[in-house]
């Protein structure tokens, strides 16, 4: 859903089907050529009057645009109803989407000097902190672009509280600004897990843990008491590489030797003074003394917020959009069923899920919008069950067939994440993005000792020689190991096979890119994984260099959710828009849920995993 900004920035822009009508020859149809032609003059004159108001209220145009940075911050947009933006104190969750859009408005004015970001206990990831820097970068090209300016609008980070992360980011700006009594906190990287093997043991509770994948690490925590060489060598070669970024990019930013920069950090935390005199910030100051510091003491800068002055930038006639890419965001653990968002964040599976029959359904909706030239599906997820992911796998692999499919990951999409990325014509990931985690894993609690503890037990009756084989009292060997074994070995080799075909891999070489090993962006790339590292807006180029459009700059972007009515599948060779059915329900409430145990029987449905929910995150 837009918000107000993004609604009346969008208002001059051409229908999206309008854009895909086109003669056989190629040519624009007399459609299409009226269009363009409404649109330049209404174009015209909707920036006429909105840029003739600004000219009367010039005046109150600020010197810099303050954004402030506040808790989580997300990729995209999320969805949500249209009715939100007009509650009153409604703020929408801040995303690196909505951010380019504000960026993108500032440039416009020739009046505005820069922007000012207000970093306030802001939490964001390394992959994002990339992804900042790249949106610092393309910002300050589009002010030389626009306005013949001969010096680049600046961007002007101010710090109250930073992570490593934050000021990560915050490096990349051309001035960055601390507050005197905080601190710079870049410490370097770690990763702890913790082991509860033995405290399990003493409360009579034992894993059963299957794993034809030996660098699968999502069950070691419960059945080893420290690191396997494995899993230490996998977190060295992670830590490897993200330290090697956060290190150059703080150097690039701060125009420091990478040298230098790995010393301050093992001296780290430096006070405020401390950081000024080695060069890792520019000045020292509290929010109310930026007027000055930005601008002198006669004539102080004009700072106002965004959300303030944002009607009053200048306006500038837009082109018509010359496609339309479709976005589809796959973000949380996958499991079977529906989708669902949770106030309290589970254990392992998080706050949201992506659920197999809605996704298979935003899908769909994809593959039969005949409007869409290409597909982006960003994915972050750490994985989950195995047969939710090939059902999500083979929505994407139909959908490909027909359109252009570009999967852009975020800070996670490993072991079903990657499964589900395999389909993708073009992989994008940034540097930072943790994926891979070929593997498969399948686990059970093992409650018997821990039932004779308290004076319990199960007394069954079965038929069936496996009937008990999932029982939390069933301890696996002989044959039903046998059988788990060769379960997963099936489901393992089906991974392989996904991954193989997709990347167009040899098969030899899956084997040491496989076996449940994790790498971040910069290694897959390397490895043949993905096929660029970047962000959103470096997969928005590869999905219009993939659908023949000719300029990415003009595509326009529209996020895919799930139909309101179910749509059935649709043969390969034949994608039509079907209606009909019963209305897909969407995200389940968090009582309803506990209250008919439809978690507990997701759960038990999905025997075999492909997650990796311990993966180190930093921020």
């Amino acid at each position: 859903m837009m918000t107000d900004e993004a609604r009346t920035e969008n208002m001059h822009r051409p229908a999206y089907g309008q854009t895909q009508r086109r003669t056989k020859k190629g040519r624009p149809s007399p459609a299409i050529r009226f269009w363009r032609g409404a649109h330049r003059v209404w174009g015209r004159l909707f920036c006429g009057v909105v840029n003739a108001w600004r000219r009367l209220r010039k005046g109150s145009l600020p010197d810099y645009v303050v954004i402030t940075l506040r808790g989580d911050l997300q990729e995209r947009d999320p969805e949500r109803p249209w009715f939100f933006d007009f509650l009153p104190g409604y703020r929408p969750p801040q995303t690196i989407e909505s951010l380019q859009r504000a960026f993108d408005r500032i440039t416009d004015d020739p009046d505005v000097r820069g922007v000012l970001l207000l970093f306030k206990d802001a939490s964001i990831s390394l992959a994002q902190a990339q992804s900042l820097a790249a949106l610092f970068e393309r910002f300050r090209r589009w002010s030389l672009e626009r306005n013949g300016r001969r010096q680049a609008q600046r961007i002007v980070a101010f710090v109250e509280q930073g992570t490593t992360a934050v000021l990560m980011a915050a490096s990349a700006a051309d001035q960055l600004i601390l507050a005197p009594l905080s601190d710079w906190s870049v410490l370097g990287l770690r990763a702890a897990p913790l082991f509860l093997r033995r405290t399990l043991a003493q409360l009579g509770v034992e894993m059963e843990v299957v794993r034809v994948a030996p660098w699968k690490t999502a069950a070691d925590p419960f059945i080893f008491d420290g690191l396997t060489e494995e899993a230490r060598t996998q977190y060295e070669w992670l830590l490897d590489s993200l330290y090697s970024d956060l290190v150059e990019q703080i150097a690039r930013g701060r125009k420091l030797a990478p040298e230098q920069v790995r010393a301050l950090i093992d001296r780290a935390p430096l006070t405020a003074q401390e950081a000024l005199e080695a060069g890792l910030v520019d000045a020292l100051a509290y929010e109310d003394e930026l007027p000055t510091l930005l601008g002198d003491k006669t004539k102080p800068a004009r700072l106002k917020a965004y959300r303030r002055v944002h009607a009053l930038l200048y306006r500038r006639v837009r082109p018509p959009a010359e496609g339309v890419i479709g976005v589809i965001t796959l973000n949380g653990s996958i499991l079977p069923g529906e989708s669902r968002s949770f106030p309290i964040p589970l254990p392992i599976f998080g706050e949201e899920t992506i659920g197999s029959a809605t996704a298979q359904q935003i899908i769909r909706a994809a593959r039969q919008n005949k409007a869409l030239d290409a597909v982006i599906v960003c994915v972050d997820s750490p994985g989950g069950s195995a047969l939710a992911s090939d059902l999500i796998w083979r929505e994407l692999t139909l959908l490909d067939a027909e359109k252009p499919v570009i999967v852009y990951m975020g800070d996670v999409a490993a072991s079903g994440g990657y499964y589900i990325s395999a389909p993708g014509r073009k992989i994008v990931a940034q540097r930072a993005t943790l994926t891979g985690s070929i593997g498969v894993i399948f686990a059970k609690v093992n409650l018997k000792d821990a039932f004779a503890k308290i004076g319990a037990r199960r007394d069954e009756v079965k038929r069936g020689a496996h009937a008990d084989i999932y029982s939390d009292v069933t301890r696996w060997q002989g044959e039903l190991m046998e059988r788990i074994e060769q379960m997963l070995n099936h489901i393992y080799a089906q991974f392989k096979a996904r991954v193989v075909e997709g990347r167009k891999l040899d098969p030899e070489r899956i084997e040491s890119l496989a076996g449940g090993r994790v790498w971040t962006g910069a290694q897959a790339l390397t490895h043949g994984l993905i096929d660029a590292v970047g962000d959103f807006q470096r997969a928005v180029e590869i999905a219009a260099a993939e659908a023949g459009l000719a300029d990415a700059r003009r595509v326009a972007l529209i996020p895919v959710t799930a139909p309101r009515r179910w749509l059935p599948p649709a043969p390969l060779e034949a994608a039509q828009r079907l209606a009909g059915g019963r209305r897909s329900p969407q995200l389940t409430e968090m009582s309803a849920l506990m209250l008919d145990r439809e978690l507990q029987s997701l759960l038990e449905r999905g025997a075999f995993w492909l997650i990796e929910p311990d993966l180190p995150k930093f921020y």
